[in-house]
């Protein structure tokens, strides 16, 4: 155990190595070093997920048997035997994070992770707690699929590229790999209550969006305000953007009457959107196609896509979500 021994050695789950026990761990008992608990509290740390295979699993290097209890007997005790007042409230605030990361997305505190995109584009976002439970707050794994679909919807966009809206933005994800990928002006709206952390997330990544010679702004756009519109025809967009956008029975139909306000009616506008299907869903997703066809566009092409989510399963694993993408056009014929 630790204490005054040795440091333990980190396992390797992706090697197949055995997870460490709590019994492993420095027992208060014992009363071990501020050194060894602190090594100890680094082993429970939560590694922020970012949707990937190789994350999917193997996020503790302790099993989680007992861990719950292991941090609530550190926050609670009065670690006497350590002199340094400042060190004591560093482990208790350890393990209090520890705590938090344990009890779901919601009550863990902000974060800031970092989604790969491609082979050459990785894009660093803060996300605020989820205390208010605000859902544009979360980057969600539809938006990392669509990140990563953009270099080959680029090939149904053509010229649309110059100009691109992104409805939903969320924390910036599509958004900001459109730029980066398409090299081009892409303006990101949602609410006035997402609008500030979107920002944030602009001027963290606005460096590595000026070297991939893209360009992002963002404003809050609500689609319940119909005034809310272009000026002028030339202040539409042929390529608008959306990811998991839909969260009530409104939202299809709130949802088309945005894009049909702000896309370029011609025969190269393009609308491409991105939803994870969950069955509780099924019904706006319908409304969603039905929206689409009777305001004038038609299916260019659809499939899906899988990834992963932050929600752990029984396992302790990543859960699986498989989502679906289509690619609309305006049929100006009609």
């Amino acid at each position: 155990m630790l204490g005054n021994q040795p440091p333990l050695p980190e396992p390797d789950s992706d090697e197949g190595h055995a997870l460490l026990h709590v019994h492993d761990l420095p027992q208060l008992y014992q009363k071990p070093t501020a050194a060894a608990l602190l090594q100890a509290l680094s082993l429970l740390s939560f590694e922020p997920p970012s949707f990937s295979a190789r994350n999917a699993s193997g996020r503790y290097k302790v099993g989680e048997q007992g861990v719950p209890g292991y941090l609530t007997s550190i926050v609670s005790s009065s670690l006497r035997w350590i002199e340094d007042d400042d060190v004591k409230d560093s482990i208790w605030t350890a393990a209090s994070a520890r705590l938090s990361e344990r009890a779901g997305r919601n009550a863990m505190p902000a974060m800031t992770r970092t989604f790969v995109i491609n082979g050459n584009l990785s894009i660093s976002l803060h996300e605020p707690s989820l205390t208010e439970d605000n859902l544009g707050l979360k980057t969600w794994t539809s938006s990392l699929l669509l990140a990563q679909r953009l270099a080959e919807c680029r090939q149904h966009v053509q010229e649309a590229c110059t100009r691109v809206l992104e409805l939903g933005s969320g924390t910036g994800l599509v958004g900001i790999a459109a730029a980066c990928i398409w090299s081009t002006d892409v303006l990101l709206t949602d609410l006035p209550e997402i609008v500030a952390n979107l920002q944030q997330n602009l001027l963290q990544n606005q460096d590595l969006i000026s070297r991939h010679h893209g360009n992002v702004q963002a404003r809050s756009l609500d689609w319940n305000d119909e005034t809310d519109l272009p000026a002028h025809e030339s202040e539409k967009y042929r390529a608008i953007l959306a990811a998991d956008p839909i969260y009530s029975p409104e939202h299809p139909k709130l949802l088309v009457a945005t894009v049909r306000r702000w896309i370029n009616w011609d025969q190269n506008a393009r609308f491409i959107v991105e939803l994870p299907l969950r069955d509780r869903y099924d019904g706006e997703r319908k409304d969603l196609r039905k929206h689409l066809r009777e305001n004038g566009f038609g299916l260019v092409v659809e499939g899906t896509d899988t990834g992963y989510d932050d929600w752990q399963g029984r396992d302790g694993n990543l859960a699986e979500v498989k989502c679906w993408w289509s690619i609309w056009k305006p049929l100006v014929n009609l």
